[in-house]
């Protein structure tokens, strides 16, 4: 007994001291959506969790917010909005199918019952989807409707086969939401084994599209070898996410997942934040949670459009203006007006795109010198339609839309 009493006391003295684990809290500033210049604040959307579990009744006293100037005093915003395990939101939606020879015929129709699977959770009318798939070229396989039949009918007859035109797909998904959407909430969902190789229209122009249309991409990449970076990049510019998913029979259940996910609009905070700047380019924000027993830090620039004031070069701006008539008849003429503000000559090139985002027209491409220029050009040869002109520099871009009527 007593040797018995020794042993346990000795096992005791060299234990180790036991700690306690606790979830780690995560933070995550999405998306910062500037309002119109007419008003002086702006929108920032945000994800709080402790580990995976999102933190529903996210405080003030949880958080401490900076700007580039230094803190921000909680009486100067509001969190009009938390994030809701309930929340079952109106939205517009597209989903992108990869049809490229890159996937599997396996993979496809498994991506093809993922897709079955979201329009299946579709409980309310406003709730709409369009389907649109891509290879070589996208293909919009439907418009955006509450038809649930409609939906399932417009996922059948795909094939793979051909290259990867993922951006002019995204492109062309942000096409039917900025003309047929009636939601607040606009979202495209893409599904690519692959970078994209077939496109004519850049990641840059995608985000300038998302920012003035107020639409948020999503990206799911199926497989292993794919880039994920600029993919990333895309969703985060414009308020998505990017997942990465190994394997194509985990689709149906992650789609699934994604499907509760847009319904709660994203399990997001949105902050309102009154500010005297009315520009909101190169806007740092700092943010502080406290939550499960722990701190983390997180920071993010937003808009990162032009350098600091301090900084800036000579100007080289150059802006466009709504093309007039607008609507405008076919056969009749248009005008094209737009200010360089510059010390020098710009080259500048000004095309029409259609709803495809394939280039129909060129209205010029030579230099310019610095003031206002009004250019006349007969829309002869447009069918009636909605189409997208876009002005390039080496200074950036600027795009607008048209519409011909017969």
């Amino acid at each position: 007994m007593k040797r018995t009493c020794i042993l346990i006391l000795l096992l005791l003295a060299g234990a180790a001291p036991v700690t306690q684990l606790h979830a780690q809290p995560r933070l995550e500033l999405r998306h910062l959506k500037p309002n119109t210049p007419d008003y002086y604040y702006y929108q920032l959307y945000i994800a709080a969790y402790c580990a995976d579990s999102v933190i529903y009744d996210l405080q003030k006293h949880q958080l401490i917010y900076e700007e580039t100037l230094g803190r921000i005093d909680t009486n100067s915003y509001t969190i009009d909005r938390r994030a809701s395990p309930a929340r079952n939101s109106c939205y517009d939606l597209v989903l992108v199918m990869d049809n490229s020879s890159s996937i599997s015929a396996d993979a496809l129709s498994r991506s093809i019952t993922a897709a079955h699977a979201y329009v299946d959770t579709m409980a309310r009318d406003c709730q709409r989807a369009a389907i649109a798939s891509f290879a070589d070229r996208p293909t919009l396989r439907s418009f955006l409707t509450e038809d649930r039949q409609a939906l399932h009918d417009a996922l059948e007859g795909m094939a793979p086969g051909g290259k990867r035109a993922l951006y002019d797909a995204i492109f062309q998904g942000m096409l039917e939401l900025s003309t047929n959407g009636t939601a607040r909430l606009k979202v495209v969902l893409a599904l690519t084994t692959g970078n994209d190789n077939a496109s004519g229209n850049p990641a840059e122009w995608l985000i300038e599209t998302a920012h003035r249309d107020d639409i948020r991409v999503f990206i799911v990449g199926l497989g292993s070898g794919i880039f994920e970076e600029p993919l990333r990049e895309l969703c985060t510019e414009t308020g998505g996410l990017y997942f990465p998913v190994a394997d194509a029979e985990a689709l149906p259940e992650r789609y699934t997942e994604l499907a509760g996910f847009v319904q709660r609009e994203f399990d997001e905070h949105r902050i309102v934040r009154r500010t005297r700047d009315v520009i909101m380019q190169n806007l740092h924000i700092s943010m502080r949670l406290e939550a499960c027993d722990d701190s983390v830090w997180v920071s993010r620039l937003f808009n990162p459009n032009v350098t600091s004031a301090s900084e800036l070069p000579p100007p080289t701006s150059f802006r466009l203006g709504q093309s007039y008539p607008n609507p405008v008849h076919a056969n009749a003429q248009l005008h094209f007006r737009f200010d360089i503000d510059a010390a020098r000559q710009l080259p500048l090139r000004l095309q029409i795109f259609d709803r495809l985002g394939r280039e129909v027209a060129r209205v010029f491409d030579r230099r310019f010198p610095p003031g206002s220029h009004l250019v006349a050009w007969s829309s002869a040869g447009l069918r009636p339609g909605v189409y997208f002109y876009r002005l390039v520099s080496g200074e950036g871009m600027r795009t607008g839309t048209l519409t011909v009527i017969p």
